[in-house]
């Protein structure tokens, strides 16, 4: 809760006795740590280059769009769905297997614009 609050009114944390700066470095370290991670064990099975993983970097955004934004439990099963749609897709048309994911966020988007666990919100 802390991280969180520090990173979306760092001001207000601060105000509340909290060092914002303890809290916020160390978590970004951990976040370049796993996705250090991530790159060391994808390397063996992938290209290894400077674009490494940027066709999944939109995948990924398709499936957050599709989950809801800031909703993690959503974004777990929109990658289950996604999964399992391009998976049939591609045992049927493997040239569907790309398309199946953004034909199915332009579908939910149409239907619940916050995604599927999203919640609109007035933000000011």
């Amino acid at each position: 809760m802390i991280v969180r609050a520090a990173t979306e009114r760092p001001e207000l944390t601060r105000a509340l006795g909290i060092n914002v700066d303890r809290w916020v470095t160390p978590v970004f370290g951990f976040g370049v740590a796993l996705a250090a991670l991530g790159g060391v064990l994808a390397a063996p099975m992938r290209n290894v280059s400077p674009l490494m993983g940027s066709e999944l970097i939109i995948f990924a955004f398709a499936v957050v769009v599709i989950g809801g934004m800031g909703s993690i439990a959503g974004a777990v099963v929109a990658g289950f769905l996604v999964g399992v749609l391009a998976s049939l897709a591609a045992v049927f048309n493997p040239a569907l297997e790309n398309v199946v994911a953004f034909a199915l966020m332009a579908i939910v988007l149409l239907v619940r614009p916050a995604g599927l666990f999203g919640s609109l919100e007035a933000r000011s």
